[in-house]
């Protein structure tokens, strides 16, 4: 169905949930002592803007020790805003929680190569393709922009022969450059203001590895080995580049564009069909009152079905790691009609919580759902990687889903 335009939870299952992040040649820090990010100086003898190229063979061939060594943006200490030539600013309609950290993500696309659009999955990259995501942290969340936030990590996603690898870089403390890191970081976050609360907790980086929880995907499931070898190996892919999540408008500087027509202006997507064909979600961010989605059922339904597929939905799905679940999130199978097959009234596979009932109708503290995203607990809050402290905003949206479930979907 097609909707309105504009880290969280691998729930119920043994899988590990992180996002991709960590991991490498080195570490700018060790794991065992935090440290406080602190606002970039930004010297200007270290961050003057220059006239770059990428630097494509190196991306393909090497692993560089610095972020800068790529040249992915014209200046070296902000990969926030003025990607090089063949870099594209994107945003997603629903993002991953991530601590409240901002993110700003870049596609590089090599010049004279395309993105093949796909209708549900993630797009086809061409070889060479790499996108970049900057978390960031603000002192107040009312507040965003580089200006007022610290520079946390860079992780780049890389398109190499043999497929997609991920590369963390973890900023220093000063703001003026990022290191591609081993094991991954612990970032003491102090007093981060978010409405009426102050906020202190550990930001984590997770190692590289744990990349592959999250963004690997198996394309046929669980299917059976053929002379103990699986037809349908599983492969590492990106998570956000969707049509859904990028049919929606982003200010490119002349005024809200639609990003996939953007895309296909610059001449960087190929096979993308009528814009009446594509699918969207609606538009979802912290600033949206919660009271603007309930007033309607269906956009309740589907606000929170997206916000579940981007959180969940790579992890909670046949072609995921916790496809052993009671629980899936995939956008793309319905949900109306199905809800059994989407957690209501399942009896879950594993967990912890005070329910063993993945969505009980009509009462979302009674859901294991719920009191699992609700919760910091190690070994109980879900996911056990990707963040420290609970999204509240998203917790409301699924909260208010659930109740607005009706009991009798229990019922024989």
């Amino acid at each position: 169905m097609t909707t309105h335009s504009t880290a969280l939870i691998a729930l119920i299952s043994g899988a590990l949930l992180s996002a991709c992040g960590g991991g490498g040649s080195s570490s700018s820090a060790s794991t065992d002592t935090p440290v406080t990010p602190t606002t970039p100086s930004q010297p200007d003898e270290q961050c003057q803007q220059q006239n770059t190229s990428v630097q494509w063979q190196a991306l393909l061939a090497g692993n560089a020790e610095k972020l800068s060594d790529y040249q992915l943006f014209q200046n070296p200490c902000d990969p926030t805003q003025n990607p090089s030539a063949g870099g594209l600013i994107y945003d997603l309609s629903v993002p991953l929680f991530t601590d409240y950290a901002s993110k700003y993500r870049f596609v590089f696309i090599p010049e004279g190569q395309k993105v093949q659009y796909h209708p549900t999955e993630t797009f086809e990259f061409p070889v060479g393709s790499v996108i970049t995501k900057t978390f960031t942290m603000p002192g107040n969340t009312s507040e965003r922009g580089i200006e007022n936030e610290r520079l946390l990590e860079t992780r780049l996603l890389i398109k190499r022969e043999g497929g997609w690898i991920a590369r963390p870089y973890v900023w220093n403390a000063e703001g003026t450059e990022a290191t591609w890191d081993v094991t991954g970081e612990n970032l003491v976050i102090n007093d981060l203001q978010h409405l009426q609360n102050s906020l202190s907790f550990t930001y984590k980086v997770p190692n590289q590895n744990a990349c592959t929880t999250c963004h690997q995907v198996n394309p046929n499931g669980d299917d059976d080995a053929v002379d103990g070898v699986d037809p349908t190996p599983a492969r590492f892919s990106p998570i956000g580049p969707k049509a859904r999540y990028l049919n929606s408008d982003l200010d490119y500087g002349q005024g809200p564009e639609n990003q996939l027509q953007k895309w296909l202006a610059e001449g960087i997507l190929e096979g993308l069909p009528a814009m009446s064909e594509v699918d969207s979600t609606p538009a979802f961010s912290d600033a949206l009152p919660l009271s603007q989605i309930t007033a309607s059922a269906d956009l309740l339904l589907d606000t929170s079905k997206a916000w579940l597929d981007i959180n969940c939905g790579h992890c909670h799905r046949k072609e995921g790691q916790a496809s052993n679940t009671a629980f899936r999130a995939d956008w793309n199978i319905a949900w109306t009609g199905n809800e059994q097959y989407h957690g209501a009234c399942a009896v879950a596979v594993s967990g912890a919580g005070e329910s063993a009932i993945v969505i009980v109708p009509g009462d979302a503290d009674n859901s294991l759902l719920y009191q699992r995203m609700h919760t910091n607990e190690p070994g109980d809050a879900m996911p056990p990687l990707g963040r420290a402290i609970v999204h509240e905003e998203g917790n409301a949206l699924i909260k208010a889903w659930i109740n607005a479930m009706n009991p009798s979907l229990c019922q024989p």
